[in-house]
């Protein structure tokens, strides 16, 4: 007979490149300190998720309009072979062969721009939903690396491992005034990076992790003040 750590004791996957990506809704924890809370919450969740879905499966992308008014419509990205709820976030991995590299700038592009745009979520869920303040911010880290999977023997649950998902767990909060940072084993190309308005820069003091290349908007960067630029961010040489 099998004892009870047999029957919980997880398989594990052959290792394969993924990206992960998770966000992180700012002071999300706020809201349980409103009265019959429940209902409310999981349309505002409801609301924010759909929001983040759309930036792979594509469709109208109302917080991006044009001057005269219209909202953008983007195509649709390899859908996340797993996504999890984290309490104030959610994790979502993709396989890293299943992109194109336009498809991984495309993906960072409306991941940013949403992060930019979360205001215009935050005015749709107080014109829908009775309850103030909702989290003014959502923070993103994405991250690429070899992902496993763990496997239960009983089959009652499969969990993903890897150096990737830690890494875009620490890259959305290591820096709560910018709230959006890639890392560069995405690798993408130097000039598409630049292009696209973004920096490649080392992440100096990430919790538990040695220094990360990172990327970052050069206008985010830019505009954190000095003193909090030089303690968590240095310059590549030149």
């Amino acid at each position: 007979m099998k004892s009870r750590s047999d029957i919980f004791k997880p398989t594990v996957s052959r290792p394969f490149k993924s990206i992960s990506l998770l966000f992180d809704l700012e002071n999300f924890t706020g809201l349980f300190g409103h009265p019959d809370i429940h209902d409310i919450l999981s349309k505002y969740l409801n609301l924010v998720i759909d929001a983040v879905s759309r930036t792979f499966k594509g469709g109208e992308i109302y917080w991006d309009r044009d001057k005269n008014g219209k909202a953008a419509i983007a195509g649709a990205l390899p859908m996340p072979f797993h996504t999890k709820f984290l309490g104030d976030g959610v994790l979502y991995i993709w396989r890293l062969d299943e992109f194109t590299q336009k498809q991984i700038i495309d993906l960072v592009d409306r991941v940013w721009n949403l992060k930019n745009s979360f205001p215009v979520l935050c005015e749709k869920a107080s014109a829908l939903l009775p309850v103030h303040p909702f989290p003014k911010r959502i923070r993103f880290g994405i991250a690429s690396g070899t992902v496993y999977k763990l496997t239960y023997q009983n089959g009652s649950a499969e969990e993903y491992i890897g150096y990737s998902i830690n890494l875009a767990s620490r890259l959305q909060s290591y820096s709560r005034d910018i709230g959006f940072i890639v890392s560069g084993r995405l690798n993408i190309p130097d000039k598409t990076i630049l292009k696209h308005g973004y920096k490649k820069c080392i992440a100096k003091k990430i919790r538990g992790f040695p220094d990360e290349i990172v990327i970052i908007d050069t206008h985010d960067y830019h505009n954190l003040d000095e003193r909090t630029r030089s303690a968590l961010f240095e310059e590549l040489p030149s």
